[in-house]
């Protein structure tokens, strides 16, 4: 054997002993690695060219087929529509303007006067969707949002958890809160939901959590934190394909838009396990979700106030913003008059 081939072999060996002594290592401390919770059905050509669809914005294309699979029995499609129905965000116009008994078709399965939503039906043979149903259902709080968290749904355990944090009033324990797969974006959620200055001495200066120990954020500080932070993908991804001239003020517009550091950390991909959050961000539908998301928040009468003073900070913004508020609008029927 060559010397290059007996380098490689020792490498691919050295290689081998390295896993095998990390996988002791975290079975000897009770700590696992984060994987991917296997959807069936992901793959599927079908699925595939619905999902294609969907993610370019298409609803009248995508919805319809994600439906006919879900019918037969097809988790994948069973899951996405679920998480569909439940959120505005994720809903194009199509969908959002549709008589409810036809939305209802579409996204749910048969069942009730108003439909099930299919999650319970993803549910029979499916860990992701059993873990939406139980907390839907309230059936758990912090051991859904670990179980998300192995599963490689971040999204879906910051949601587990803010729900939970909501539900009974106070934040978690100790123990929960230094636990390995309990997520860093939360560390205030304390009993007292307050940190103190020397928690947070180091986090960035724009970081909203900073408000927790009493701290001000100024929007220099914001501007700065939203270029460079990953709780801010959805973001940085929107500006840079609508406002790509003033994408640090467009940044800066839109987290003041959605005002909320708890709705920023609940944005993103539906499920990280068919669409990957990069993904999500980077695509028609993820860019026109945050524009959703930020405009489902406010009634007609604070959207009109809010455009304006985002208008302030970044015209590009606001004016994305009011184009995407248009296309949810009901297009006005004409008429027909009657001679005299």
């Amino acid at each position: 054997m060559c010397q290059g081939e007996s380098t490689r072999v020792d490498s691919y060996a050295l290689r081998c002993v390295m896993t095998l002594l990390l996988a002791l290592f975290l079975a000897l401390t009770g700590l696992s690695p984060a994987y991917g919770q296997h959807i069936d059905g992901v793959d599927d050509p079908e699925f595939r060219t619905a999902l294609s669809l969907w993610l370019e914005g298409d609803d009248t294309n995508s919805i319809p087929g994600f439906a006919a699979l879900a019918h037969e029995d097809h988790p994948a499609s069973q899951i996405l529509l679920a998480l569909i129905d439940k959120t505005a965000a994720w809903q194009g116009p199509m969908i959002a303007l549709l008589p409810r008994t036809d939305r209802v078709e579409l996204l749910r399965a048969p069942g009730a006067m108003s439909g099930r939503n299919w999650m319970s039906v993803a549910a029979e043979s499916n860990q992701i969707a059993q873990g939406w149903v139980a907390l839907w259902q309230m059936q758990g709080g912090v051991d859904i949002a670990e179980r998300f968290s192995a599963m490689g749904e971040a999204r879906a355990a910051r949601t587990a958890l803010l729900m939970t944090a909501n539900r009974q009033g106070t934040g978690f324990a100790p123990p929960v809160l230094t636990a390995p797969w309990y997520p860093e974006s939360l560390r205030h959620l304390t009993h007292s939901r307050a940190l103190s200055v020397d928690d947070v001495i180091g986090l960035h200066a724009g970081h909203p959590i900073r408000k927790s120990a009493g701290l001000p954020v100024d929007d220099d500080d914001l501007r700065a934190w939203l270029k460079q932070s990953p709780l801010s993908l959805h973001f940085r991804a929107a500006c840079a394909r609508t406002c790509p001239d003033t994408q640090a003020d467009c940044m800066l517009a839109l987290y003041h838009g959605l005002s909320s550091y708890y709705a920023l950390l609940v944005m993103g991909s539906p499920s990280a396990n068919i669409i990957p959050e990069e993904e999500f961000a980077e695509s028609a539908r993820g860019i026109q979700s945050v524009a959703r998301q930020i405009l489902v928040r406010h009634t007609a009468r604070t959207r009109d106030v809010m455009l304006r003073e985002l208008g302030d900070i970044d015209t590009c913004a606001a004016t994305w913003l009011q184009g995407e508020y248009q296309r949810y609008v009901p297009a006005l029927r004409s008429v027909p008059t009657l001679p005299d």
